[in-house]
């Protein structure tokens, strides 16, 4: 078994990896980026002023940092500027700090009461502008480039049972490697726990130098009885743990980083990863929710008040046919609720039986596409949010003859059903549109990890992809 020298093979500069995580990438990144806008933001006033110091600059232009600031977290927020996957690559992220840095500084120089009055010469504004925006650039393009690979990539091996699917450890890999390493993991070897005891010795003996010599960050134990390699291996990593490796358990590493719930791996263990007697215990977060509802059906009610004419007319020429729709889904607890939308398919979609809708779907109309596009489509069903059957952020709510048929192949699918469906999801904004068995799988996890870990915050980064979603026209 050399073992070691693969792992030198593999090793690139993961050593000083084991000292971060998720958030020590993220605070990094917000550290740098406001570091850099308040530089530029100071040089902006100090071109106007050249006796400006530091301490006249924070006394006197303290609130006017803090809107450039606010301005800059919240476009950040919704065009993902701090989702570890996308920053990682370099070239999503070098348009991505182009646009957010043009779009900040203009929106700084030019807002009313922030900036009253522009500088005379045209040279404060163009070197406040385009040099924070170059420096933003270089700066992610950098930390994609260099410091994500060569700091924060982390390597780990994968240790389960002999006789785990050479397939599915290959799905594994795909999914916590993603392309370019975008969640910080590089997998060197898999090792399936052997059955003699020789073996065995040698195969802990492998483990402890590659700890030793810093060659490996993490195990990862696939272990779907929870208990197996854990009991057999653990005096080893007893011993391993000193050199500053983590020992990980697959389900933990999963849902950290895709932030989902791997359901092929969870088995019978359900109601032990998901208590669901937590969930009406947060008396804070119940009422944030119930707020956020009440707040949201207001708004979107309104909104559907002001477009219904203009809908109504365009549907005479491009929609013909009613204006709106009224269909039976499954709501929490399993029962069925009437909702309503604006009609986006031809009037007979359904005359061969119902049909999961699906990307190119013919049936959708050129206007009905706007009208998903945009999700105008789902303004009608606030009045289902305002009466309390849905919510503004839960699972999608579907029909029960196609529930009926997931529940079949995807055994826990009517999990879903523990609490109210939303107008907009976790899987909704993570996950595209549902075609298969597959899609649906996929979309549950995301579904199941929502319920596990209601917040506020996760409200909130829902709330700002799903205007991203609309803004970027990636509605189905």
């Amino acid at each position: 078994m050399n073992s070691l020298s693969q792992a030198q093979n593999n090793l690139s500069g993961s050593r000083l990896a084991l000292e971060f995580g998720v958030w020590h990438r993220k605070i990094l990144l917000v550290l740098v980026d406001i570091c850099l806008l308040v530089f530029f933001i100071f040089y902006y006033h100090r071109l106007q002023n050249p006796s400006l110091s530091l301490l006249d600059f924070f006394q006197n232009h303290a609130i006017s940092s803090l809107f450039g600031i606010s301005v800059f977290w919240i476009l950040s927020t919704i065009f993902n500027l701090y989702d570890l996957e996308y920053v990682s690559k370099t070239r999503k992220v070098l348009p991505l700090s182009f646009f957010i840095g043009i779009t900040c500084t203009t929106f700084y120089v030019f807002a009313p009461v922030i900036s009253p009055s522009l500088p005379t010469q045209r040279i404060p504004i163009l070197t406040f502008i385009f040099g924070f925006t170059v420096s933003l650039v270089i700066w992610r393009v950098f930390y994609a480039s260099v410091i994500h690979r060569n700091v924060f990539v982390k390597n780990y091996i994968l240790l389960t049972a002999s006789s785990t699917d050479a397939k599915y450890l290959q799905s594994i890999k795909t999914s916590l490697e993603e392309n370019d390493y975008g969640h910080g993991l590089r997998l060197i070897r898999i090792y399936r726990i052997p059955e003699g005891e020789k073996q065995k010795l040698n195969l802990s003996r492998a483990l402890q130098r590659m700890a030793s010599k810093k060659l490996i960050d993490n195990i990862v134990i696939l272990d779907k009885d929870q208990e197996e390699i854990s009991k057999m291996m653990n005096p080893v990593f007893v011993k391993i743990l000193k050199y500053g490796v983590h020992v990980r358990t697959y389900f933990g590493l999963y849902e950290e980083i895709k932030e989902a719930i791997p359901l092929r791996f969870i088995g019978t263990h359900f109601y032990t990863i998901l208590p669901v007697s937590k969930y009406n215990s947060n008396y804070i977060y119940l009422l944030w929710h119930w707020s956020l509802d009440i707040i949201a059906a207001i708004v979107g009610l309104s909104l559907m008040v002001i477009l219904t004419p203009v809908i109504l007319l365009l549907n005479v020429f491009f929609n013909r046919g009613p204006l709106f729709y009224n269909q039976y889904r499954v709501g929490k607890g399993g029962e069925e609720i009437e909702i309503t939308k604006f009609r986006s398919m031809i009037v007979e979609a359904e005359k061969h039986g119902a049909k999961m809708s699906v990307k190119g779907d013919l049936r959708i109309t050129s206007f009905g596409h706007i009208l998903r596009k945009t999700r105008i489509d789902e303004l009608p069903q606030f009045w289902s949010v305002l009466k309390g059957q849905m919510s503004l952020i839960g699972p999608r709510p579907e029909r029960k003859v196609f529930i009926d048929q997931l529940v079949k192949s995807i055994p826990l699918y009517d999990s879903r059903h523990l609490i109210r469906p939303g107008i907009t999801g976790w899987a909704q904004v993570k996950h595209d549109y549902g075609e298969n068995i597959e899609d649906s799988l996929k979309k549950l996890e995301y579904d199941l990890y929502y319920i596990k870990n209601r917040s506020v915050t996760l409200d909130i980064r829902i709330i700002f992809k799903t205007i991203n979603t609309v803004i970027f026209y990636k509605g189905q």
